[in-house]
């Protein structure tokens, strides 16, 4: 008498054993699965209450006749099967006996053998049928296990679902398994190299599910017919068989309410198997299984047990109702379940409550040994233990002291073995008070509830670590600063972590990952997941990674993305099918911020190797003019020149000034070109005017070096949008170097195009190798040893490029080298004309002349240089404030005034003076060591650069104390 849910299992291990299976009959569901798992009688009860004594004892006698009844029944059976086909045996022996002188004879005994043959394998069938229990099985997850479960170097069959991923059938797991592996196996014999598996769902009048086998092997014999097939002992292959597989299979079909039949493919070799059975399936209507499917492929006596580990039971529980069972079973009987710690090879309890507590905890860390009780030797040597009395056994020396006198005479253990990993679990013994053996019946009651506890052991660790590995996971997945997203195969995420909806600014769970992504990325990520969704897996099929990728994750309330990698796997469940993926999604953000930190700081060195190596070449530039300054004031001062050496030695220092001050402002004009600060005015210029100028400047240098130059022809004139100043500098470069590169004799042409201008010499040429560094500052690229900074070309392309320009240049070496100024052409449009330095006037000025320059050296040059003018008044001062005060005391017929000074700025002292003045400002002059440009409001001011030309200064200064200073 048991409950519904250890039907199976006794049923499967027990076929003749009475079963009377108590349910609830608040549970119709229960009465169903009892009698489909081999209940003899299925006794209803309420809900927690026992059943009456007597309907009690009515329903065990009926289950023993039942029992009794099917029990005889199969026996004769099976006995009468065994003498029809004993019987037939003989015939066929005489038939081949009698083969050589009566062949008529021995053909008409043969074929008597023969259908006496198949009369005992159809009287037999009752026999097989036997009362194992029918579940409820999932069809396409059974058949696809089956196919993956091919021996090596067999076909593999593909299995295709159609319209049907979940169908249950109603079957005895066992005979199923024989009669799919029955089919296709017939299907390797017949020589298939292809085999095809088809589940769909039959005509819906009846009911059914098929599946279809379908082969390119032999096919069936010609003169087959469809039932030859499925006879029983008729193959037709080269390769051995029994000839019973499609038997077997057909006659499983027929106790489960389907059919089989088999038949050659129409227009291809092969054959098709087709097996029907009614369908089981739940309707969605909320019909309900009659029984729920085992929850192993192992041993069906196992269910309770993994009914009570998916309800979470802990394993003690589990323990403890195996060691009830087996008391029960045996009377008189105590036993324990004792556990072994694998790394130190001790036995610890684990269930067996009534065992004295004193015992249990003297053996409690038992250590395994071939004389360690019962117990510790069975998990020692892996196999049981008897003994009868524990008094004389030998394994007891060490422990009968403690067993005896709580009343533990014999002692029977069992190893508990996991047969998968090879290791004991731990022991199950069963104490007696007397001396006792157990009889055979125990002894298959002990296996099977071993391999049960086996089985929760194994299985309580597995969901342990289970348990183990899922807080790790979800610690991992909520903890990490990596993004992780479950995206179902559509797109739409179905669960994110906090780092994943950090990154998006919102939380993202059921939107598409295109919602979250840019769509161009995204639609890139969908492609590899639609390819990967829809690739097999098994052996040789690559792995289910994405590829990584960098993509846009547009953040909530933000206006630039986020850039991050993207990779993830693609899940899939027990039947190979895709689930879902996985997809993570990491900040590179640092990481981009950490290589722009290495390229800006590999910038800055290199910027700071420039600049030491500029400053070197500067001091260089600068030492060997400074040379001649110095050396030459130092003999001056010491007044040992004569006239002449002392005009010699004034020129020299004028032309080292003059190096120095074109030096410093290439210097200045290039960084202000790198940088972008560099001031122009540009406007239509006449190119042909422009070099006309500029040969003038040069003509001097050409005559000294004997060199020859040739302008533009007389043609129409051709205007460009460019600074005219900046102009001029870029062509006297141009020009200069190319007469100072040209050997005497040799020539200098310059010739305009539209919106260009190009200068043509006749020097030595540039080598290939040379022209890359050709616009470097400093780089020379003669060795001619003719002077200059090694600046010119460099400032020369770069203020072409601030004019929206370019110099290009083309070298022939032994022919010379062509350099040409490309600028946007414009219309003809007359300019302004420039403003012109005056020369010192030959009248003498009168008037008073406000110096403000904090330099003394300043102040001492200008004052020595109006020496020359009595009539001429000249106040210094050093600060704004002193020029204030001096102005107070004394108004000023003319100021000239610094820029840079100690207490403000020369620019804001002239504006102020302007303001208080109405603006009745006197006459002004500027000088400034950087832009020459005035601000726009004092655009009358006349800006001079420093160093200043003493002679412009003073003419600057004649002309305006002529015309304003008081009559």
């Amino acid at each position: 008498m048991v409950r519904v849910g250890e039907v199976p299992s006794l049923r499967q291990s027990s076929p003749d054993l009475p079963i009377v299976a108590l349910v609830r009959s608040s549970s119709p569901g229960e009465i169903i699965a009892a009698q489909l798992a081999g209940a003899d009688i299925v006794l209803a009860c309420a809900d927690g209450e026992r059943p009456a004594p007597d309907d009690l004892a009515a329903a065990c006698a009926a289950a023993r006749v039942l029992a009794a009844r099917a029990a005889v029944q199969r026996g004769e059976t099976r006995r009468a099967a065994h003498e029809i086909a004993g019987n037939a045996s003989a015939v066929s022996m005489a038939a081949q006996l009698l083969a050589a002188e009566v062949p008529t004879k021995s053909l008409q005994l043969q074929t008597l053998a023969d259908q006496g043959a198949e009369l005992a394998w159809r009287a037999g069938r009752a026999a097989r049928s036997g009362r194992s229990p029918l579940v409820q099985l999932d069809l396409v997850a059974a058949v696809r296990s089956l196919c993956r479960n091919s021996r090596p170097g067999e076909v593999v069959p593909t299995v295709d679902a159609v319209d049907c991923r979940s169908v249950r059938v109603l079957v005895d797991r066992l005979r199923f398994a024989r009669a799919i592996t029955s089919v296709l196996d017939n299907a390797r014999r017949a020589g298939s190299t292809s085999i095809e598996v088809r589940i769909s769902r039959g005509s819906p009048d009846r009911n059914t599910v098929e599946l279809t086998v379908t082969d390119n092997g032999q096919g069936l014999p010609g003169d087959w017919d469809e039932g030859t097939a499925l006879r029983p002992f008729t193959t037709g292959w080269a390769t051995p068989g029994d000839g019973l597989g499609l038997t077997e299979a057909a006659e499983f079909a027929a106790d489960h309410g389907g059919t089989l039949t088999v038949e050659s493919r129409a227009c291809a070799a092969g054959s098709v198997v087709r097996l029907q059975l009614p369908d089981a399936t739940p309707h969605s209507r909320g019909q309900r299984a009659p029984i729920a499917s085992p929850s192993s492929d192992g041993d069906w006596a196992i269910a309770r047990i993994l009914e009570g580990i998916a309800r979470r039971d802990p394993l003690e529980h589990s323990l403890q109702a195996l060691i009830t069972a087996m008391e029960q079973h045996l009377p008189g009987s105590t036993c324990s379940i004792l556990l072994l710690d694998q790394s130190a090879s001790t036995l610890h309890h684990g269930a067996g409550e009534r065992l004295p507590a004193p015992y249990r905890a003297a053996i409690d860390g038992v250590r395994v040994g071939p004389f360690a009780g019962s117990c510790g030797t069975a998990a020692f040597t892996r196999s049981e233990v008897i003994a009868a009395d524990i008094g004389t056994d030998e394994r007891w020396i060490d422990y009968r002291a403690i067993a005896l006198p709580h009343g533990l005479r014999s002692c029977w253990s069992t190893p508990i073995l996991d047969v998968d990993r090879g290791i004991v679990l731990g022991t199950f013994a069963v104490y007696h008070a007397v001396s006792w053996v157990p009889d055979a019946a125990a002894t298959e009651l002990v296996q099977r509830l071993t391999h049960v506890a086996a089985i929760a052991i194994g299985t309580a660790e597995l969901y342990e670590h289970l348990l183990e590995s899922e807080a790790r996971f979800r610690s991992t997945f909520e903890t990490t600063g990596l993004g992780i997203a479950l995206v179902n195969l559509d797109g739409h995420i179905q669960q994110a972590n906090a780092a994943f909806s950090a990154m998006a600014g919102r939380a993202v769970t059921g939107l598409r990952l295109a919602d979250v992504v840019d769509p161009g990325d995204a639609r890139a990520v969908a492609a590899a997941m639609s390819a990967m969704s829809d690739r097999q897996s098994g052996p040789g099929v690559p792995g289910d990674r994405l590829p990584s990728a960098e993509v846009r994750v547009w953040v909530a309330g933000q206006e630039e993305p986020l850039w991050a990698a993207l990779s993830g796997s693609l899940i899939r469940g027990r039947d190979g099918d895709p689930r879902h993926f996985c997809v993570e999604l990491f900040d590179l953000t640092e990481r981009r911020r950490v290589a722009q930190a290495y390229q800006d700081r590999a910038i800055a060195e290199a910027a700071n190797h420039a600049k030491s190596e500029l400053l070197a070449l500067v001091s260089h530039e600068l030492r060997t003019p400074l040379n001649a300054v110095i050396g030459f004031a130092q003999l001056l001062s010491a007044n040992r020149l004569t006239k002449q050496q002392e005009r010699e030695g004034v020129g020299h220092i004028l032309s080292a000034g003059r190096h120095l001050l074109r030096l410093i402002n290439d210097l200045i004009d290039l960084t202000g070109a790198e940088s972008g600060q560099l001031r122009l005015t540009p406007e239509p210029v006449a190119l042909s005017h422009a070099v006309r100028e500029a040969l003038e400047i040069v003509a001097g240098l050409a005559d000294e070096r004997s060199v020859k130059l040739s302008g533009p022809d007389d043609v129409p004139e051709e205007w460009a949008e460019a600074d005219p100043q900046r102009l001029r500098q870029v062509l006297l470069n141009l020009i200069g170097n190319g007469i100072k590169f040209t050997p005497a004799g040799g020539r200098v042409t310059i010739g305009v195009e539209r919106g260009a201008i190009v200068v043509t010499d006749t020097g030595p040429g540039i080598a290939p190798e040379q022209l890359e560094q050709l616009f470097l500052p400093f780089h020379r690229a003669s060795e001619t040893g003719a002077e200059g900074s090694g600046l010119g070309l460099a400032l020369s392309q770069r203020l072409t490029a601030a004019m929206g320009g370019h110099l290009t240049v083309a070298s022939e070496l032994g022919v010379g080298s062509t350099f040409r100024v490309e600028l946007a052409a414009c219309a003809p449009k007359h300019a302004n004309p420039a403003r012109t330095r005056d020369a010192v006037s030959d009248h003498e000025p009168r008037g008073r002349v406000l110096y403000l320059e904090d330099d003394p050296a300043s102040r001492l040059l200008l004052s020595s240089a109006l020496s020359r003018w009595p009539t001429v008044t000249l106040d210094l001062a050093a600060t704004c404030a002193e020029a204030r005060s001096l102005l107070a005391k004394s108004p000023a017929d003319l100021l000239l005034i610094d820029i840079g000074l100690p207490d403000g700025n020369g620019w804001e002292f002239v504006q102020e003076l302007a303001a208080h003045a109405n603006g009745h400002l006197p006459p002004t002059l500027v000088v400034t060591a950087g832009p020459r440009t005035a601000p726009p409001a004092l655009a009358d001011v006349e800006v001079f650069g420093k160093p200043w030309v003493v002679d412009e200064i003073l003419g600057a200064i004649s002309r305006r104390l002529t015309s304003s200073a008081p009559s």
